[in-house]
């Protein structure tokens, strides 16, 4: 006989049950009780960064004069990282 191959045994497959629903009450505690309490965290953090940003951005619109204009300059070099493994772009046109 195989000695990895073993009889079930009824103490075995009331183990195996008790096993799958103690995972299974494990899972949904912390699905139904757990995981929101993260999430309502992690929506009211990202709501105060919103409105922080967006009462950021009205103090600034308030501060200029009707009319004014201004123009932030953005650096290309800074924002624009090219890779030298990306290879480069070669347009061609289809000869038929």
């Amino acid at each position: 006989m195989n000695p990895l191959i073993q009889e079930s045994s009824l103490t075995g497959v009331f183990r195996l049950l008790l096993v799958v629903l103690l995972i299974y009450f494990i899972f949904s505690y912390i699905m139904r009780y757990i995981v929101p309490l993260v999430m309502r965290k992690y929506v009211n953090d990202f709501q105060k960064k919103f409105n922080q940003q967006n009462q950021e951005m009205q103090d600034e619109q308030a501060r200029k004069k009707e009319g004014e204009i201004s123009i932030k300059f953005v650096d290309k070099d800074k924002n624009e990282k090219h890779d030298p493994d990306d290879g480069d772009y070669i347009d061609y046109e289809e000869i038929k």
